[in-house]
């Protein structure tokens, strides 16, 4: 299950805490980040992006950030790291028939929904809900999930956008210790994943930020676009429950027209053996009588 990292565990605690919209909370951390950075930035950090496209008035009151836009808005000497970053935090577009804020690479959004219902095809269209790095050592694997507009089924399948790996190779000598690493299977190399990409078998934050912070203690606590979209599914396909007493089908009340179940006979009230008195002393008749041998023997003989 992909895993938030450390600034979108704080944008849902703000958002629990003073109800705030998720994009607005999400903004507030950014802010606050931003502000803090200016005086504790690390030598190593990197520029900041300088977007070549901004949000439409509509995405902007939405909350929408340049930086959801997508790899569009990067300039043209944007890094592997920025861009990979733009492919795994890009805003989900809800309208089938306006383009993905994704790459576009091998993106099916828009696309009709195959589901076959016993009266036909789903006429529904595709939305793309989320992607983020879809293996453990292919740096080009990601993982797409999409939710149909119709039917509201999700489906998953994974893709290989080799213009756009989620990390990278390096020496353990490259490494100062801040990165999240996986092992490449030899002992001086290690894969890196980019900064701010979400990765299923990654931590996102490193030892420092999990001291005294609750809500690293389980890293899956929040919920992933994925699971908004089901939660979604779920709230629309819910339907108010029947009366409890409508829902059993009971009824408590006796009913004039059923007739009472009378009780079995309980036939150990009747008497013991032992109180039915002797055996009768009527002689036993055989109705069918067989012969004996020596009935045979005193038989006249037929006379045929």
């Amino acid at each position: 299950m992909p895993k938030r990292n450390a600034e979108q565990k704080a944008a849902w605690a703000l958002k629990e805490t003073e109800g705030l919209d998720y994009q607005e909370a999400l903004r507030r951390v950014r802010a606050e980040a931003a502000e803090s950075a200016t005086t504790d930035a690390p030598a190593s950090a990197p520029a900041a992006v300088v977007y070549a496209l901004q949000p439409t008035a509509a995405e902007a009151q939405l909350g929408i950030t340049a930086e959801e836009l997508g790899i569009r808005a990067l300039p043209e000497t944007a890094t592997p790291a920025q861009r990979a970053h733009a492919e795994a935090v890009w805003r989900p577009n809800e309208d089938p028939a306006a383009p993905c804020r994704c790459s576009g690479i091998r993106c099916h959004h828009g696309e009709r929904c195959e589901v076959e219902f016993s009266d036909g095809q789903c006429d529904g269209r595709l939305i793309h809900v989320d992607r983020h790095p879809g293996s453990m050592f292919e740096l080009t694997a990601w993982y797409d999930t999409y939710g149909c507009e119709g039917c509201r089924e999700t489906f998953e399948t994974t893709v290989t956008l080799t213009e756009i790996p989620w990390g990278e190779v390096r020496t353990r000598a490259q490494l100062d210790g801040t990165e999240r690493t996986l092992s490449t299977g030899t002992d001086d190399r290690v894969i890196v994943l980019y900064d701010g990409i979400r990765h299923p078998n990654f931590p996102d934050s490193t030892p420092e930020e999990d001291d005294g912070d609750e809500l690293d203690a389980d890293p899956d606590a929040q919920p992933t676009p994925e699971e908004e979209w089901n939660v979604a599914v779920d709230q629309a396909d819910e339907e108010p429950l029947a009366e409890e007493d409508q829902e059993d089908g009971l009824d408590d009340e006796p009913r004039d027209d059923v007739d009472p179940i009378e009780p079995p006979e309980d036939y150990d009230d009747g008497p013991d053996e032992d109180e039915l008195g002797p055996p009768s002393r009527v002689p036993t008749v055989d109705l069918d009588p067989q012969p004996t041998a020596a009935d045979w023997s005193t038989m006249e003989p037929r006379p045929w």
